[in-house]
């Protein structure tokens, strides 16, 4: 979750700029948001992935989207920096009371994808039928478009994979394969999946005005990142300098490679400049996921 949250701060003041306008001497610096935020500061995306952590803790594993919807509602007008289809789903839900139904119109956006992390962490890779359940369950509080899915899953796996650690044979180099492992079944349950499938090979190249909201663009940039940094402390700033949604892209990025290697964060000599003030007890909490996929492994 540190990790996680240090790729937000870090990507947060170059988020939605073109590559070509990021100097990679002042990512590190962490330089006050242009947007009048404090430096360091993080965004809704960890904002959002401390709402799904502790969600999965306080229902043994087992949150209902509305849950999830409801405690996002509760929270968001302290959250920094909510998306459009986030948004308009909290709209519909502050004048309903329900989640939003699905739609021809649905955006792909990654606002599931971004807040997923902790379902891979709390799930064990031996039972995917089981993560893929939630990650339909907490991307439909918002995000009901089939790519939207598909992409959660995709981090949700890699994440899930991750966790097993360094000491359990995972290596980082794995991880690209689980991605495209992951996105063949995505694609079969919820649609094309290339631009994932091509980064884990090597073939996907960073959109030069830098990473959309787009849901399978941003899992494409997260794999590509994994599969040319396999380092944290490299991977961070890389995943910043391909631009556009740098933080979320850092942010997923963090989580993953965080998870695999949790002494990464040492390597980061500008963490102390990362602003985790707003999330005290991500320490008890961390344990609390760990004990759930301790029991989830442990079960029927």
């Amino acid at each position: 979750m540190i990790a996680f949250a240090a790729g937000d701060a870090l990507g947060v003041p170059w988020e939605g700029r073109p590559p070509g306008s990021i100097d990679p001497a002042e990512v590190v610096r962490l330089p006050a948001p242009d947007r009048g935020w404090p430096r360091g500061s993080t965004s809704d995306d960890t904002a959002q992935m401390v709402l799904v952590a502790r969600c999965l803790a306080d229902t043994d594993g087992r949150p209902a989207s509305l849950d999830f919807l409801t405690r996002l509602a509760a929270a968001a007008p302290g959250v920094r920096g909510l998306g459009p289809t986030t948004r308009r789903a909290l709209a519909h839900f502050h004048a309903t009371g329900e989640l939003p139904a699905p739609s021809a119109g649905d955006l792909p956006t990654n606002g599931a994808a971004m807040r997923i992390a902790p379902v891979g962490w709390a799930v064990p890779p031996h039972l995917p039928e089981r993560r893929r359940r939630l990650c339909a369950a907490l991307s439909a509080a918002t995000h009901r478009a089939p790519a939207a899915v598909a992409a959660a899953c995709v981090i949700a796996a890699m994440a899930s994979a991750a966790a097993e650690g360094a000491d359990a044979g995972v290596d980082a180099a794995d991880l690209p394969d689980v991605a495209a492992a992951e996105a063949r079944w995505a694609a079969e349950h919820h649609g094309p999946m290339d631009p994932v499938a091509d980064a884990a090979r090597g073939r996907w190249s960073p959109p030069p005005e830098g990473v959309s909201l787009d849901a399978v663009e941003t899992a494409a940039a997260v794999v590509h990142v994994i599969r040319e940094a396999p380092d944290l402390a490299a991977a961070l700033p890389y995943a910043v300098s391909l631009g556009g949604d740098a933080d979320t892209v850092a942010a997923l990025v963090g989580g993953v490679l965080g998870a695999r290697d949790p002494e990464g964060i040492t390597r980061l000599g500008w963490l102390e400049l990362v602003d985790l003030g707003e999330y005290p007890g991500l320490g008890d909490l961390a344990a609390r996921l760990a004990a759930l996929r301790g029991a989830t492994a442990a079960g029927p």
